[in-house]
């Protein structure tokens, strides 16, 4: 726990004297005062500590940790004070991260990300992450143990944006590994992780087996019960063990070893059988035989061990088949719960999951947050409170309360927390500033911002007919974007707003503001061609073009918001030029076709508006459409992109001629784009150049 605290606070780390309690009554407690000049932090655990000590920051240093701006905590001074800071921490297990998490955000992350994670974790007060950082040594060295080649065994991993969906066993092979010299620098990696999380008081959540393996294992085992599981979302087709054949323990205790030998073991086993897939065999009682092998499987291989389940797709007899006490139900999203009668009385943590691949929309009921529906959920079995999205960098205010609602056993005064909030995000309590932040609360955060985003049609594949950018949003805007335009307008006029939180709350509230904008423009260019008024056509498909290539450079001014920052990152992971290649190839196929690459449902599902991205992909996209609706103007029958089949709301990817056209641009775009490098122009002068030439339009509804 010091050392944590010199990482994060070395300029005032001598002020703390760190003192171990007893828990309460079963609960974490944490207890802060003021003795002797010191800051004494007092814990049951050093969870407990580092909670205490981020409180403390928080309250007395007014700090404010985040993802997307203000991502280092810069404190010369510690203030003393009268009284206590006491909190007991009702909830047992606090989890935190899901496989998509991985993918999207943290797929090209070193030590130093992950040791600033880990940190930022322990002073939130999580003590179960997902931890499956390496797990590709795992499988790598099974196999080679199972006579696989060195490449047989490589070509089986699928490269680092995409391994999360293979152990959730929707795919293998995509993107394929080439290099043994990754595979140990990922097995380096994720020791130090789980060697960090243990040494703070963590359980990692590390990978079980539920029974997908390579087709070829049948030739080693010639009486193997193997089924052909249909395709995911296009991709070619998996294999799957019947958890009932002795292969399925034989293969799934190896890896089991295998990971022991190499990370350690410490008791939870993440494993989804027939995730997003149907079981290969319906008999009447199929499913229990099932839950009974992959239990038998753990506990002969770790008596203490405890079987973790996302709720997604479980199945009733297979999680009754269980005893109880060793099974642990992620209720990912915080539903099922209520249409599982509890989950039949397995203990189960009550999770939020907010967003769907990381997208770069504002987002979120920070109502539903405050009120907090662990404290009404009225389940012993009810153990504790997850967070589990999809990706991290975007939403910081949302995200801040959610990590604190994470140790929350009340619900908390909305009103208060904003104007905390405010002073610690931007360092002012401007009136100014408080009135953007409630602004956010009366808009992107407000009650009806629940569920599904709102999806960018900046970021959309163009379509006459357009309803979805990608699965799982909406095209609908729930809230008044005039009012999220005042917010960016109240936050300019700021004088003493001194962190980099404010400069990165500019940029993304104005980003958003624009974007917002441009769906209405599309509305407007589409129902001018319909009309045939050239006009309005013109006018509205230029000012379109014009606002994305604007926010675009707004986009540029900040380093993280660009796509030349995330490819040389994704670049920096490798240790030779042909996987520095692949994966820069990774991160640019997840952001646009994700795949398969030439059958796509899953295209444009994890959009980003992105300096340089708008610019070289999105706007060149759009450029063809309008151009290609001005050709159809002197025609009498209307143009319509949509093709015969609509899967999820949306074209078919190379439905037509037209889509035809646009997979070649994708395809050569992922092989030819060379972003700018980010700008050094000022963040919040060009924000509100922006805002002056555009901001009555919006908040007219023009």
């Amino acid at each position: 726990m010091k050392n944590l605290i010199l990482r994060n606070t070395p300029e005032i780390a001598e002020v703390f004297e760190l003192r171990e309690i007893p828990d309460e009554s079963g609960c974490n407690v944490y207890d802060v005062f003021c003795e002797n000049g010191k800051v004494v932090i007092c814990g049951d655990c050093k969870i407990s500590m580092a909670m205490g000590y981020y409180n403390y920051l928080k309250k007395f240093c007014r700090v404010n940790l985040s993802h997307c701006g203000n991502k280092e905590l810069n404190v010369t001074e510690a203030p003393l004070f009268e009284g206590r800071l006491h909190k007991v921490i009702k909830q047992k297990r606090r989890a935190y991260l899901n496989y998509c998490t991985l993918g999207y955000s943290a797929a090209f992350w070193k030590w130093q990300e992950w040791e600033k994670e880990i940190d930022f974790m322990a002073m939130n007060g999580i003590n179960m992450p997902l931890s499956v950082v390496g797990s590709e040594a795992t499988w790598y060295y099974t196999m080679r143990d199972f006579t696989y080649s060195e490449k047989g065994a490589l070509t089986y991993l699928s490269g680092p944006a995409f391994w999360p969906w293979q152990l959730m066993t929707n795919f293998d092979s995509y993107f394929s590994l080439t290099d043994v010299k990754y595979i140990e620098s990922r097995l380096d990696l994720g020791r130090r992780i789980i060697d960090r999380e243990v040494e703070l008081g963590m359980t990692p959540i590390q990978q079980g087996f539920s029974g997908m393996v390579p087709r070829s294992l049948s030739k080693l085992f010639k009486k193997i019960r193997m089924t052909m599981n249909r395709s995911w979302c296009n991709f070619p087709v998996t294999f799957q063990l019947d958890p009932t054949d002795p292969v399925f323990k034989k293969f799934g205790t190896a890896l089991l070893q295998k990971q022991s030998q190499l990370f350690g073991s410490y008791h939870y086993y993440a494993c989804d059988p027939f995730h997003e897939n149907e079981p290969p065999i319906k008999t009447k009682d199929y499913l229990w035989k099932v839950g009974r092998a992959i239990d038998t499987m753990y506990q002969e291989f770790d008596p203490e061990s405890v079987w973790v389940m996302q709720s997604w797709s479980l199945r009733e007899k297979i999680v009754k088949a269980v005893p109880k006490g060793r099974l642990l139900i992620l209720d990912i999203d915080g539903s099922k719960y209520d249409k599982c009668e509890s989950f039949w009385g397995h203990d189960f943590v009550l999770g939020n999951i907010h967003s769907f691949g990381d997208r770069t929309t504002l987002h979120g009921s920070i109502k539903a947050l405050a009120e907090n529906k662990y404290a009404d959920i009225g389940c012993e079995n009810c153990v504790g409170t997850g967070l589990f999205p999809e990706g991290i960098y975007q939403n910081p205010l949302y995200y801040d309360l959610a990590f604190q609602m994470l140790t929350e056993s009340g619900k908390i005064d909305i009103e208060s927390w904003l104007d905390d909030y405010t002073e610690r995000r931007y360092g002012s309590d401007e009136s100014c500033l408080k009135e953007a932040v409630r602004n956010l609360y009366e808009s992107c955060y407000g009650e009806n911002c629940t569920g599904r985003e709102t999806g960018s049609v900046i970021c959309a594949r163009p379509d006459t007919e357009l309803r979805h950018t990608a699965p799982n949003d909406f095209r609908e805007l729930r809230y008044d974007n005039g009012i999220l335009c005042k917010a960016a307008l109240s936050l300019i006029k700021s004088e003493n707003a001194e962190k980099d939180g404010y400069a990165y709350d500019v940029c993304d509230i104005t980003r958003q503001v624009l974007s917002n904008y441009c769906s209405v423009l599309y509305d407007r260019v589409m129902e001018s061609y319909r009309s045939k008024d050239v006009n309005t056509f013109e006018r509205s498909s230029n000012l379109f073009l014009k606002i994305c290539e604007e926010t675009d450079a707004l986009l540029q001014t900040r380093p993280e918001m660009t796509l030349y920052e995330h490819l040389r990152q994704a670049g920096d992971l490798a240790l030779n030029e042909k996987d520095k290649e692949n994966y820069e190839l990774n991160l640019l196929t997840q952001l646009t076709i994700w795949g398969p690459l030439r059958d796509s449902v899953n295209y444009d599902y994890a959009w980003k508006e992105w300096g340089g991205m708008i610019k070289t992909f999105y706007v060149k996209r759009w450029q063809s459409f309008f151009e290609k609706l001005a050709l159809e103007f002197p025609h009498r029958k209307l143009f319509s992109s949509a093709t015969k089949k609509r899967p999820n709301e949306r074209n078919t990817y190379i439905g037509n001629n037209f889509y035809k056209s646009y997979a070649e641009f994708e395809r050569k775009w992922l092989s030819t784009v060379d972003p700018e490098k980010p700008s050094e122009k000022n963040t919040v002068e060009v924000a509100a150049k922006l805002l002056e030439k555009y901001a009555k339009n919006i908040t007219d509804g023009n």
